[in-house]
């Protein structure tokens, strides 16, 4: 299963107001790859499903490894 489908799939079984974090190592990926992945996923939350925020410091997501993703 390939990891777009696999976070796809987690999203969509969430209850509306439950949190999800999800991270690179739960992932098994690397840093650059999560850091794509998060993009991707803060992009796709533009369409209002879901809301997606990171814990680093000063909002910036180029350090962050952990993302929570947030069903509307």
């Amino acid at each position: 299963m390939d990891i777009l489908h696999q976070i796809s799939t987690q999203i969509a079984a969430l209850n509306s107001g439950e949190k999800w974090q999800l991270s690179a190592q739960d992932l098994f990926i690397s840093h650059a790859d999560f850091h794509s992945l998060s993009i991707y996923i803060s992009r796709e939350a533009k369409k209002g499903q879901f809301s997606v925020s990171s814990s680093a410091l000063l909002g910036s997501w180029v350090g962050s490894t952990a993302v929570t993703i947030t069903k509307h």
